[in-house]
């Protein structure tokens, strides 16, 4: 059952510090591969909070009298206008890997994989080992020879590099900390602990969370991939891989074509030829939906129950995610707030939108974030054996 309407359901928890906020009201925003954002209304009795201090603080965010909720760093702190009582604060919400779209970089790694370079990346900026996981399949990643970061945000280059391989990552919460999970199949999401009903929104308030809204759309997608390269050391040897829809299956023949395809071995043409369909067909059908289950989170399952159409009552993978929770009934005075007022006809309580796919949809991060490129001329400085003016390969290159 729900908690009486007077009674608060969220709450603020900031490590190390004593504090008497309130949340008046937040909106929050998280998706697979992508840092989540959440802005606070918070209203306190004092006035005099030192926000320096605030600022960067580890903070939990209570959603549910379960416990359930979001921690990350508070990356803003404001002060805004002062009653008889209340004093306004707002707080932005983020985890630390937000903290890399701040810091540009220029600069290469050198016969590493792409899941050793986004390690030495996050440890870079103090994200260590207990703060991160890989949870990835059997698929090896290559050690690549060259990898450029050029003038790019570390958070950029990371979301490039897991977009070009099909790698996603999503956050997991505790109160006493936040943990960044990157994977390449389904099995790196976890299942939200109890199934949610489906019960048509009728204006009345359910005895437990449910799902209000739910619907299913159907787009066009490309329907075949064929990557092409060429190995200038073995010339003769053909260099393409191309996967496609089932023979008989009824739909156009929609190529994505792409040469060069980035690859040497025919192997790896072919896992990069199969991510890149998979891609494509991630959310070829997807489904949109509102409820007032705050345990709804991005890269978790879902399993929907109680819905007229059978086929759907299954497993959804929430791809993303809106918050929104209003508790007026901590003002006992009148400040300057648009949550004292409400807006439009949701005044109080927790809701949410989400986006979600079928289990078997297997999830692939969009292409985002293209190669940057250089403009116009570089000077660099050529590199080789000490005592040698300019050391050459078999092939008369030289590094740089």
């Amino acid at each position: 059952m729900f908690a009486p309407a007077n009674q608060t359901h969220f709450s603020l928890r900031i490590e190390n510090l004593r504090h008497d906020f309130q949340v008046l009201a937040f909106r929050g925003r998280e998706a697979i591969s992508q840092p989540f954002r959440f802005d606070l209304e918070l209203v306190s009795e004092r006035s005099d909070l030192d926000l320096d201090a605030l600022l960067h603080q580890p903070a939990f965010l209570i959603l549910s009298p379960s416990g359930q909720g979001v921690h990350g760093q508070l990356t803003s702190i404001a002060q805004g206008d002062s009653g008889k009582r209340l004093t306004g604060y707002r707080a932005t919400l983020e985890p630390r890997l937000a903290y890399l779209g701040l810091c540009s970089d220029q600069r290469i790694f050198q016969r590493l994989s792409v899941p050793e370079i986004i390690g030495r990346v996050l440890e870079g900026h103090g994200i260590l080992a207990d703060a991160y996981r890989f949870q990835l399949g059997p698929t090896p990643y290559p050690a690549r020879e060259y990898c450029t970061q050029y003038d790019e945000t570390d958070l950029a280059f990371l979301s490039r590099l897991c977009e070009e391989e099909g790698i996603h990552y999503h956050h997991e919460f505790s109160a006493q900390g936040h943990v960044l999970v990157f994977g390449d199949d389904q099995t790196s999401f976890p299942r939200l602990q109890r199934p949610v009903a489906y019960v048509q929104d009728a204006g009345l308030v359910a005895d437990q969370p449910v799902v209000k809204r739910f619907g299913v759309r159907f787009d066009t997608r490309a329907s075949r991939v064929t990557r092409r390269d060429y190995d200038f050391e073995q010339p003769a040897l053909q260099m393409q891989a191309a996967h496609g829809p089932q023979p008989g299956a009824q739909q156009p023949d929609l190529e994505d074509y792409d040469y060069p395809g980035r690859f040497t071995h025919r192997e790896r043409g072919k896992h990069l030829s199969h991510r890149a369909l998979e891609r494509h067909r991630a959310d070829y059908l997807q489904a949109r939906g509102e409820s007032d289950e705050p345990a709804l989170l991005s890269g978790h399952f879902l399993t929907l129950s109680a819905h007229p159409r059978g086929e759907w009552n299954d497993l959804w993978l929430l791809t993303e995610v809106l918050h929104e929770g209003r508790q007026p009934q901590v003002l006992e005075e009148s400040i300057d707030s648009d949550v004292a007022q409400g807006q439009g006809d949701f005044r109080q309580g927790y809701r949410n939108h989400f986006v979600a796919t079928p289990w078997s949809a297997h999830f692939r991060p969009p292409l985002e974030h293209p190669r940057p490129r250089v403009l116009g001329c570089q000077t660099a400085v050529v590199t080789g054996p000490a005592g040698e003016t300019i050391h050459c390969d078999q092939y008369g290159r030289v590094k740089v």
